[in-house]
């Protein structure tokens, strides 16, 4: 693992919130974030909500620190679960035959029915409410590093629903004595999760201030949307081959972010090296970004992916131009 100080010293980057600053998932503290915890050195290979800026990738942590997104807006689909009254419940928990637990939350104060049915059907969790800003403090306890592939997946909204979230979790991949441990907040019409996968003894949560991060001003910005210098020029999803031609035709100064996915492509993505050094015409691109100084930085890997990687599926689910 990379050399930092402590997970404690990144918790400030573990909570995103899109539209303020420092908080897109796609600013430099969630890219520090994800290297720092994923990246190996040299040659860094990566061990990532649907909630990406507007116009941004998404380059989120999933694993050893912690899952974390804000569960607003909605998504299209059925209303699902509702009780007797015809208001939906708190929340939902409902087990397959097959062990796949899905999860859905609505009220999130209500944290200790929502440990109580998850005890109820064997999953061995704990979940905290703290505000608005606020969370466990740490350690409390032993975070487990080589989490399963499938363990669980990525909180999504529900569809249909203008707040909530929902996802699902394979119970037989824990081993004796792992809790997956649940933070959650909300505010408003917001709310925030993290998760972790841990073991042995879990130490109550004691509700301490998130500290404030720091906004750091991203060097590189998409280069393709409206305004920009490659507004109407797509790259995503075309090999360099394809796209170097044009770039050369304008006269613009290339260099490649060599990127870094998790194994099963979840979404998200970590930042192996940016090089001048030009690499394979067979490479495909994901997405373009500029600086001010006009370079454009591709952002690519040696072989395609079954989805875009930067944003989770296809660009145009996530951005509108």
């Amino acid at each position: 693992m990379k050399n930092i100080d402590g997970i404690e010293a990144m918790r400030p980057l573990a909570r995103v919130e899109p539209g303020k600053p420092g908080g897109r998932p796609s600013d430099a503290g969630a890219r520090t974030l994800l290297a720092s915890i994923t990246a190996e050195e040299p040659g860094a290979t990566v061990a990532g909500p649907r909630r990406a800026r507007r116009y941004g990738p998404r380059r989120l942590a999933l694993g050893l620190a912690a899952v974390a997104v804000l569960a607003t807006g909605a998504v299209v689909g059925p209303s699902l679960l509702q009780d007797g009254r015809g208001a939906d419940p708190a929340y939902a928990v409902t087990r397959a035959a097959n062990g796949m637990v899905t999860i859905q939350v609505r009220d999130f104060r209500d944290a200790s029915g929502l440990k109580e049915r998850l005890e109820d059907l064997q999953v061995p969790a704990i979940v905290d409410y703290v505000p608005w800003g606020q969370r466990c403090r740490e350690p409390r306890g032993k975070h487990v590093r080589d989490i399963p592939r499938g363990l669980y997946s990525r909180p999504e909204n529900i569809p249909g629903e203008k707040r909530g979230w929902q996802m699902r979790i394979d119970t037989r991949l824990f081993k004796p004595g792992q809790t997956f441990v649940w933070t959650i907040s909300a505010n408003g019409e917001s709310s925030s999760t993290s998760t972790y996968l841990m073991e042995g003894p879990v130490a109550s949560c004691e509700p301490v201030p998130e500290p404030t991060p720091k906004a750091i001003k991203a060097e590189f910005r998409t280069a393709t949307v409206k305004g920009r210098s490659l507004e109407g020029f797509r790259v995503d999803e075309k090999t360099v081959g394809e796209v170097l031609p044009e770039l050369k035709k304008r006269g613009r100064k290339v260099v490649f972010l060599i990127m870094a996915i998790a194994p099963g492509n979840p979404g998200g993505f970590g930042e192996k090296r940016t090089q001048e050094e030009p690499v394979g015409d067979d490479w495909i691109v994901w997405e373009a970004e500029e600086n001010a100084k006009g370079v454009i930085r591709l952002l690519v890997t040696d072989k395609r992916y079954d989805r875009n990687p930067v944003y989770g599926g296809p660009r145009d689910d996530v951005v509108k131009d």
